[in-house]
């Protein structure tokens, strides 16, 4: 959908304090990704099924080449190289307050694929518009989280694909990890000043509005405290952020081993046994809405 397009809805969101934007939505990514594939899916999925108008990719050294993969989307996609570790929130904080060309913005991470219902068919566009109508005071959107992890255990991945790879999911087996199913990240409106920080608790999926906490409502108007829900993400939700930090057993041990906080040098999430406890008696239930979308639309 071209900005053109969405134009008609826009109102007082074309022209605001003088300043003008070039897109309606845009999605940020910090990565340092080791798979090629995954993030070729990740850039495909937002930009062409969901419809994100622009993208901004922070690369953190990546040992795989993205930027050649940026740079075959033309102006739709911005390119920055990180070196050496990334402070997130500062990266964030940055470029979405004083650099990005869109009026809303949406920071999430690479094993993250936001969906949308088909009641908006599937655009991220048209779903933010509607919010918008409905209440043109808000400045925040949040979106819950839902994780996904193959139906059966997996050493390694059943599919080269992550969305096809992984179609199960479990509110009580992804309770073991981060508060489950009920985190969000958060859309925000580019009027106002953010600030991602670890300075306040509340504050790093749900940042700082002009220098103070005013807690986001999700999609479905869910209140968000701390940065996430006080029950899972809703299943009827028009926007859901499926979450496939589970793609493999051995997959997850490497990211155990290797990774670090992006928001703090002292984060250590070395816990290499978790993936395996998905599956202690659990129910795992199948959600084939993200793997049949990505069917539907897949360009080799």
């Amino acid at each position: 959908m071209q900005l053109s397009a969405v134009a008609p809805y826009l109102g007082d969101y074309k022209l605001i304090g003088m300043v003008q934007k070039k897109y309606f939505t845009e999605v940020v990514l910090l990565t340092k990704t080791y798979n090629l594939q995954d993030f070729k899916d990740w850039l495909h999925w937002h930009l062409n099924i969901i419809g994100f108008q622009h993208a901004h990719i922070f690369d953190n050294e990546s040992s795989v080449d993205i930027k050649s993969v940026c740079d075959s989307y033309g102006d739709r996609v911005t390119y920055e190289l990180i070196k050496g570790w990334p402070n997130q929130y500062a990266l964030y904080n940055r470029y979405i307050n004083n650099e990005s060309p869109a009026w809303w913005v949406l920071p999430i991470d690479d094993d993250e694929f936001l969906w949308v219902s088909d009641k908006f068919n599937t655009n991220v566009n048209k779903c933010l518009l509607d919010v918008v109508k409905c209440n043109n005071h808000r400045l925040k959107v949040s979106v819950g989280w839902r994780n996904m992890f193959p139906k059966n255990y997996a050493e390694t991945r059943i599919n080269n694909h992550m969305v096809l790879n992984a179609t199960g999911w479990s509110d009580t087996a992804s309770e073991i990890w981060q508060c489950g199913n009920r985190p969000v990240k958060t859309f925000v409106l580019t009027t106002h000043k953010y600030e991602w920080t670890d300075r306040i608790s509340h504050s790093t999926h749900d940042p700082l509005v002009d220098g103070k906490y005013l807690p986001a409502a999700t999609i479905d108007n869910k209140p968000v405290h701390n940065s996430w829900q006080d029950s899972p993400t809703s299943n009827n939700a028009d926007m859901i952020l499926y979450h496939y930090q589970f793609k493999s057993n051995s997959e997850w041990k490497y990211k155990c081993e290797m990774r670090v906080s992006a928001g703090a040098k002292n984060w250590n999430k070395n816990y290499p046994d978790l993936y395996k406890k998905l599956y202690i008696n659990t129910d795992i239930k199948i959600d084939n809405r993200v793997s049949n979308l990505w069917t539907g639309n897949h360009i080799a």
